[in-house]
């Protein structure tokens, strides 16, 4: 593999301070599920607030399969995501944001710091890692590089590369592409399909 193939991260851009995870901060660690591409903004939104939160970053590096062109950018390590901590009224005041699908609690609170400490560790400490696209079948997802950038559809399949199916529903048709899952995030399902809508 050449180094313009390697997918992994080429170094570090989030660093937290660690007072973020202490143990003795008022309120309780929740998970901000944000709405698409909304995750950079809700971290300032936070912060001007006064909620604490963390948002671990990292470089993405895509090369154009039209123009085999390099991008490089700073993204959410975990798209969709955004970790703070907070009083039952800032949990609320979150909320109240419109940036937010939903707040995650969790049961688990010592857990959740220490594996937010060991992911702060390995940014601040490694040079390469790989990226582990979680994504499941029936989730909604974008492809966000090369030339079908910005085509939405449903995870079909997730073993080798990851298939995406787009429907025509009137017809009972769809269709579907094989993508690597390097350039697939994660999305909303669109407003049509209508809240808690199946779209399989």
């Amino acid at each position: 593999m050449s180094k313009s193939e390697d997918h992994s991260v080429p170094s570090p851009v989030a660093t937290a301070d660690l007072r973020l995870f202490a143990r003795d901060l008022a309120g309780q660690w929740y998970v901000a599920h944000t709405r698409s591409r909304h995750e950079k903004i809700l971290a300032k939104e936070l912060s001007r607030m006064g909620i604490c939160n963390y948002l671990p970053l990292t470089r993405r590096v895509t090369r154009s399969v039209a123009t085999h062109r390099i991008s490089r950018s700073v993204v959410p390590l975990f798209p969709g995501y955004v970790f703070f901590n907070g009083t039952e009224e800032q949990r609320y005041q979150t909320l109240t944001t419109n940036r937010v699908a939903n707040v995650l609690d969790v049961p688990n609170q010592d857990q959740l710091v220490a594996e937010l400490l060991h992911i702060q560790h390995l940014l601040e400490n490694t040079q390469e890692f790989l990226l582990a696209n979680r994504l499941k079948v029936g989730e909604w997802a974008r492809i966000i590089a090369g030339p079908l950038c910005g085509l939405e559809g449903i995870v079909t399949r997730y073993s080798g590369r990851l298939r995406l199916a787009m429907n025509v529903t009137i017809l009972g048709q769809s269709v579907s592409v094989e993508v690597d899952h390097d350039v697939v995030e994660r999305t909303d399902p669109p407003a049509y399909l209508g809240k808690g809508a199946s779209s399989l």
